[in-house]
């Protein structure tokens, strides 16, 4: 009997699921819009199904439609366990329409007046608050929150209110009870699965108040509710950079901010391993170091940073890793021969030389250096000979040196030909920046990556004026429904640009017509508004003004 029971269970939660799965869609419904999963499972299938009209109208944003379709479930089915969320839902499409007073007045209020009991009424509670907050009207928000928790203090909608109250607090610049409401929600609450956000949230919040006061102990103690072991050092470590970078960079309170330094520095050096007998011990240690270094930066402390890591190479060994903890140090201070010194002593030659040539490269402005350690690295890493050439013809291109850029990738070309698709098509865009457009179009022509490059060729057809040849590359990329809707537009553009005022907005409007969800039909839209006046429904008729 236990296993029937145990199997008809399942059947039945299995059916529940298969009912849910029925009535939401790809474009999910939130928290405070969802019916509960038993309400729906009790429902009659003709409720299910009227709820469904009413919920596929709200998901594509006709909220005009689904609340009247909403309101036909409450005439029909007043008495049904989803009439408090029909009622609520319809609330929410006056909220969406932006009658927000409405909402609340005959809306959420009715809920809590009809259905006083249900779920719905904590929410419609919270959402009075929510939909007064968002219109700016503080004092009423506040009132509506603090019934929300009175009424319905075992409900998420409690730890909702709370969370928001907090944030009203700030924007009030009322610390002292923003902080209080922290507190409550960091100490006081039951945490459960459900509203676990934000206690933590809250805790985060605490810990970084106390430690812009200076108070490392208390911030701790709010932290240790959320976190424990690595997790909480970590956070201590993260929550600390600002607060001690605040402080010792303001004048009056750089003692300060050298004691919470010290402090919280001390604390992470407490939870390190005693010995390095192990890696997992090894790379705890290393990890924990390197945030007390980062907090020293922090601190604008220099010298005691690069001593953290020197410490380090005695407890550990030095190695590459450390090699690169130190010179990513010295780098970010643009001590750059420094740091490519460092780079210089790596175990790993190719990890060595390869973050020389980046330092060049990136930081130091210096391409034909990076080139030329590039070309080493070629010379100990023949079976990566692709990768170190491609990054000799990334580097030159983004200097702008297109010439050389050009002749690495021809380079490429022979060392990995199956990449040509890729070459050739950057090849025609070293062509395009020097400003020899006919060249360009001929390497875009050779690539393989359609249909993106369509878009690169009838570009430069555009800047030659080649109107009539831009037009039959953009029809052919239509073809392709991934980037139609851009093909589309561009279409548009094209025929603005030399003068075919009709086609264009012809074009334009066809954008909005064919591919109304699509970001483009929003870009069309605009433009026709805004240089030809012209108001036009997405997926519908225009209407010039």
């Amino acid at each position: 009997m236990a296993a029937n029971t145990t199997k008809e269970r399942l059947t039945r939660a299995l059916a529940v699921l298969g009912l849910m799965a029925a009535f939401t869609t790809k474009a999910a419904l939130g928290y405070l819009e969802q019916i509960q999963v038993e309400t729906f499972a009790k429902m009659r299938e003709t409720e299910r199904f009227q709820m469904r009209v009413a919920e596929k109208l709200y998901l594509r944003g006709e909220y005009k439609a689904a609340m009247s379709e909403y309101e036909k479930f409450i005439t029909l089915y007043e008495r049904s366990l989803g009439a408090p969320y029909a009622q609520l839902m319809w609330s929410h499409c006056l909220v969406k329409q932006r009658k927000v007073y409405t909402a609340i007045r005959e809306g959420f209020q009715s809920v809590i007046d009809y259905w006083p009991e249900s779920h719905e009424a904590a929410l419609a509670a919270y959402l009075m608050g929510k939909s007064y907050r968002d219109v700016g009207e503080l004092k009423n928000a506040e009132k509506a929150y603090a019934r929300a928790i009175t009424e319905y203090e075992s409900h998420h909608v409690a730890v909702l209110s709370k969370w928001d109250l907090a944030e009203i607090y700030g924007e009030r610049g009322d610390q002292v009870r923003r902080v209080e409401m922290w507190k409550e929600l960091t100490f006081k609450l039951k945490r459960t699965k459900e509203n676990n956000y934000y206690p933590i949230q809250a805790s985060r919040r605490l810990t970084e108040h106390y430690f812009y006061a200076g108070d490392f102990a208390e911030g701790l103690k709010a932290l240790e509710t959320s976190y424990s072991d690595h997790s909480l050092v970590r956070y201590a470590h993260e929550i600390a950079r600002n607060p001690i970078s605040s402080l010792t960079g303001n004048t009056q309170k750089k003692a300060l901010g050298e004691t919470l330094a010290n402090e919280v520095i001390a604390y992470i050096r407490a939870q390190a391993p005693k010995t390095a007998a192990t890696d997992k011990d090894k790379g705890r240690i290393r990890d924990y170091f390197g945030r007390i270094a980062d907090l020293h930066a922090y601190a604008r402390r220099d010298k005691e940073g690069l001593q953290v890591y020197e410490q380090l190479a005695k407890i550990i060994g030095m190695d590459d890793g450390i090699r690169s903890q130190m010179a990513s140090w010295h780098r970010g201070r643009k001590r750059y021969a420094v740091a490519r010194t460092l780079y210089g002593q790596y175990s790993n030659k190719i990890d060595g030389l390869s973050n020389i040539a980046y330092c060049y490269r990136r930081y130091e402005g210096k391409p034909d250096q990076a080139v030329n350690t590039y070309n080493q690295i070629i010379g100990l890493d023949k079976e990566n000979a692709g990768k170190w050439h491609a990054e000799i013809a990334s580097t030159w291109h983004n200097a702008g040196k297109y010439d050389e850029a050009i002749a690495a990738y021809q380079t490429l070309l022979k060392v990995t030909p199956a990449q040509f698709g890729n070459w050739y098509r950057q090849i025609g865009h070293c062509y395009e920046a020097s400003k020899r457009t006919p060249l360009a179009i001929q390497a875009f022509r050779q690539s393989d990556q359609f249909p993106s490059v369509y878009f690169d060729i009838a570009r430069c057809h555009r800047k030659l004026k080649q109107w009539k040849e831009a037009l039959v590359i953009y029809h052919q990329a239509r073809a392709d429904k991934g980037v139609a809707p851009e093909a589309t537009i561009q279409i548009g553009y094209t025929y603005e640009s030399s003068g075919g005022k009709e086609n264009a907005i012809k074009w334009f409007q066809q954008t909005c017509k064919l591919y109304p969800k699509n970001s483009q039909a929003s870009k069309a839209h605009a433009h026709l508004q805004r240089v030809y006046k012209i108001s036009v429904t997405l997926g519908g008729a225009t209407d010039e003004k």
